[in-house]
């Protein structure tokens, strides 16, 4: 009799994470066309797209390392299970008619899940047989669930506003049933790692600064690359709306093919990677002579933004002390959030100043600056990193559960 293989613990967990991305960003296209119908004030608008991403911000630092506390996959699986309540409900004000409830339930949704990557990341290298293809995987999914969920929520609106955002909790459900039920026995529980004490071991660590560093400008050319394409396709291109949106779809789409890029690339230095997949294809898209051209390139760069932002997730999980991972995790998270969001506040006044094509060369500038120094000496892109010298041994007894670190 053969049986069929399960899916490993690292397998699930990422199947769970790609799950819940989803379902929780398909609400909000269904959210803001409520917004615009409500009320035509572009203010409206930014508000409810800064309510998607405020809470990454001000959450990240601090409820990021909470399972290195409580317990890495106690800390998901608590997550997965409020985001499906929260949903629940947002739903149900959705089907009412009742915007803003609906708006302030889908914000505690993703503030809800602010701990859930941080913590699935720190448990990657310790229950996974390839923790740098699980890592890709996640962090992959991490980053095209801010894409494909919204683009599934926008398929689902010809059924209604309140039918698109129920369509959420089919895919949150699925997300906490397929979560590993256990990793290994809690056994007795160690004192738990104060917050202050993560915070100060991580950032004392050069590779972990680095690491932010180089995450915060990815995320910085992501936040102003969406304002500098609609300004492209208007005054260079002479493109419209509609062309700006299959750019911007093909420029997040393109990010699922990251560990096939990875694959493809990774004999390569970590360094000369980012200048190939970052740097020209940004360029490229600078000197395009149409949106058509540009195509090409804008994938590539969409790809490797997230390739490399799988590397800097390995730095930080090998590079940051074991009982906080998560806390070196969460403030990544936060960090490259604000990145993200402060590019797309500058966008504007930037292009004044020197137009899309010179802020697209100028990015291009920065990158190949902070990437050289933020990646020096971070080896191949397909290097099977291992902890660095000194770091804190990682116990394999109970991935779930961090282990004391003896600081002398």
């Amino acid at each position: 009799m053969t049986g069929t293989a399960r899916p490993s613990p690292a397998r699930r967990m990422v199947l769970s994470h790609a799950l819940a991305g989803v379902a929780v960003g398909l609400p909000w296209p269904a959210l803001l066309a409520c917004g615009w119908q409500v009320s035509d004030d572009p203010a409206v608008l930014g508000l409810l797209g800064a309510a998607r991403f405020a809470p990454c911000v001000l959450l990240s630092a601090v409820l990021g390392g909470i399972g290195d506390r409580i317990g890495r996959l106690f800390a998901v699986r608590v997550s997965t299970a409020t985001r499906l309540g929260l949903l629940t409900v947002c739903a149900a004000f959705m089907l009412a008619g009742s915007l803003w409830p609906a708006v302030i339930a889908a914000t505690l949704t993703v503030a809800a899940g602010v701990p859930a990557f941080p913590s699935l990341a720190a448990l990657i290298p310790q229950v996974s047989r390839r923790p740098d293809r699980d890592t890709n995987a996640l962090v992959t999914w991490e980053i095209s669930g801010f894409v494909v969920g919204p683009a599934v929520g926008g398929l689902l609106l010809p059924a209604g506003v309140g039918w698109s955002v129920a369509g959420c909790l089919p895919l949150m459900a699925a997300a906490l049933l397929v979560l590993p039920r256990r990793l290994a026995d809690p056994g007795p529980r160690v004192d738990r790692p104060r917050l202050r004490d993560g915070v100060r071991q991580v950032l004392a660590l050069r590779v972990v600064r680095r690491a932010i560093g180089t995450v915060m400008m990815l995320n910085a050319v992501i936040g102003v690359l969406g304002v500098a394409l609609l300004t492209m396709a208007q005054s260079h291109w002479g493109a419209g709306v509609n062309e700006f949106g299959w750019l911007t779809a093909l420029q997040g789409f393109a990010s699922l093919a990251a560990p096939v890029l990875i694959r493809t690339v990774g004999r390569l230095p970590v360094s000369v990677a980012a200048h190939l997949l970052v740097v020209l294809p940004l360029v490229a898209v600078a000197v395009s002579p149409g949106w058509v051209a540009a195509a090409v390139p804008l994938a590539l760069a969409g790809a490797g933004l997230t390739a490399i932002e799988c590397r800097t997730t390995r730095m930080l999980q090998v590079g940051a002390p074991a009982a906080f991972t998560a806390v070196a995790l969460g403030i990544a998270d936060a960090a490259l959030v604000a990145a993200a969001m402060a590019g797309a506040l500058l966008a504007p006044w930037l292009l004044t100043l020197v137009g899309p094509a010179g802020l697209l060369i100028a990015l291009a500038a920065g990158c190949a600056a902070v990437l050289s120094r933020g990646l020096a000496g971070a080896g191949t892109m397909a290097t099977r990193a291992e902890p660095r010298r000194g770091s804190p041994r990682r116990s394999t007894s109970d991935p779930g559960r961090p282990q004391r670190v003896l600081v002398p």
